[in-house]
């Protein structure tokens, strides 16, 4: 399985934000054309269906956008630790790993 960049998933949001207006637009016209035929039940049902539809799809592109922001931050974390620990890494031993103790009172020169 391939993974996914949050690229692709904005893409797929856009798409799904752009079969709301298409099921929107197909509902409304489904919807008066059923009307104009004296089909007052079946027009409803269209439309709810339409709407239904229509919800559906806002909430796939909503969870879209949110899983590609989830990955982009996942992907900051993921950096910032790595650096983290390359600074940890370079940075001179502690006292303790000297083989010193730490002066408690934080005076200069530690224990005398």
């Amino acid at each position: 399985m391939d993974i996914v960049k949050p690229s692709e998933l904005h893409t797929a949001a856009r798409v799904a934000d752009a079969l709301v207006y298409a099921a929107g637009v197909a509902g409304v016209i489904a919807g008066g054309l059923l009307f104009q035929d004296d089909q007052l039940p079946f027009a409803i049902v269209a439309w709810v269906l339409t709407f239904i539809a229509g919800a559906v799809l806002r909430l796939v592109a909503w969870a879209a956008r949110a899983l590609a922001e989830l990955l982009l931050r996942t992907d900051r974390i993921e950096r910032t630790l790595d650096d983290l620990r390359a600074d940890r890494s370079a940075a001179p031993p502690e006292p303790e790993q000297q083989g010193r103790l730490p002066d408690p009172y934080r005076r200069r020169g530690g224990f005398h």
